[in-house]
């Protein structure tokens, strides 16, 4: 089933679940196995938010890493926008209901050394995105890093796969017609500078630079097309129902499968967006 009226379309059944701790495991093998930039300073780090946070698998793996390198004590808190995958046995990491684009209560204010968010592209509204970031600044401590990644348009580039311009095709118009940023990436960098975070930076990271990747990528795109393009399709009014919209999907799988046995792979591209908030009486 599609889901065509959530802003979350990949729905959230366990197999999803599954499917989210996979697409983390591959994403973060793209960045070199860098959960947190290496601009920020670990040790600084006490406290942790993660913003749609799903199963809580980058929390989950963030915080096993940082314990590795002190016993200092952590806080760990995922927020979603529903509470559907969060873990039952979500050990000393807190979970609880909240949607970005909204204030967050007090008792978050000045908390978190660390913000991360995480593939918000078909979820946020381009108007939305100033709010999102300047909640984000509340949470934030003097001082402390929020670090957003994206799958958006950067990914979505090829001289010569037809099936790469159909998904950026599908994925311009339907993403703009709903009022949405397909440049998600540059609009959170240039939000970040509009609100005064320093030292702001937004980089690419690739599957191309790791040719052991190349399966788990092909897996990757081959769910987007089967989940976030069908959904794009049918919300958009491209097709008549969702049996079209999932029967276009699978063509287009198919054609995906055809070009990748040909050698003709398409690599996946992440975006990440690193930013400082100022130190407490600075100048913006």
């Amino acid at each position: 089933m599609l889901h065509t009226h959530e802003k979350y379309v990949f729905g959230r059944s366990p197999k999803e679940s599954e499917r989210l701790d996979k697409q983390h495991d591959l994403l973060t093998k793209i960045t070199e196995n860098n959960l947190i930039h290496p601009s920020i300073p670990r040790e600084s780090i006490l406290s942790v938010a993660d913003i749609a946070t799903g199963t809580g698998i980058w929390l989950k793996d963030v915080a096993r890493e940082l314990e590795k390198s002190t016993s200092a004590q952590r806080y760990y808190h995922g927020f979603d926008i529903s509470p559907d995958q969060f873990p039952t046995d979500s050990g000393h990491v807190q979970f609880s209901v909240h949607d970005i684009t909204k204030p967050f209560p007090k008792e978050h204010w000045n908390r978190y050394d660390l913000v991360h968010v995480r593939l918000l592209v078909a979820a946020i509204d381009e108007s939305d995105y100033q709010a999102a970031i300047a909640n984000i600044h509340s949470i934030l401590k003097p001082g402390g890093y929020l670090q957003w990644e994206e799958i958006d348009e950067e990914t979505y580039i090829s001289n010569n796969n037809p099936v790469i311009w159909e998904i950026r095709r599908c994925f311009d118009s339907s993403l703009k017609a709903e009022g949405k940023c397909f440049r998600a990436s540059a609009k959170v960098r240039d939000e970040c500078i509009a609100s005064g975070f320093w030292d702001v930076i937004r980089l690419a990271y690739s599957s191309e630079d790791d040719s052991s990747l190349r399966l788990d990528t092909e897996k990757r795109l081959a769910a987007i097309i089967e989940t976030l393009y069908a959904s794009l399709l049918l919300r958009s009014g491209q097709v008549a129902d969702e049996d079209a919209a999932s029967m276009q999907a699978q063509r287009l799988i198919e054609e995906h499968r055809r070009f990748c046995q040909e050698g003709n792979s398409p690599p996946l591209r992440l975006m990440r967006v690193v930013g400082q908030k100022p130190l407490r009486g600075s100048r913006l």
